[in-house]
């Protein structure tokens, strides 16, 4: 009998743009005009790609205190 995979989630270390656009419900240029304003971190380059470590996305993203609204929502409307 084969031995049974390894059910436990991975953590998500590095995402692509098209990843990173379905996970934020976004579309790709409106990705790059967040980076370009700093609402979202940098890419890597890996070889020709282009990635960004999600953890990183996650810290940005995350509100900075119970108090603020949500910061998807204010880069939307150019905050």
């Amino acid at each position: 009998m084969p031995e049974r995979a390894n059910l436990e989630p991975r953590i998500i270390a590095y995402v692509g743009s098209r990843t990173l656009c379905e996970m934020l419900d976004i579309s790709e240029s409106t990705l790059w005009e967040w980076v370009r304003k700093g609402h979202l971190p940098r890419p890597v380059k890996i070889g020709v790609s282009s990635r960004w470590k999600w953890a990183e996305v996650e810290k940005r993203i995350a509100p900075e205190d119970q108090g603020d609204d949500d910061p998807i929502l204010r880069a939307s409307r150019g905050g």
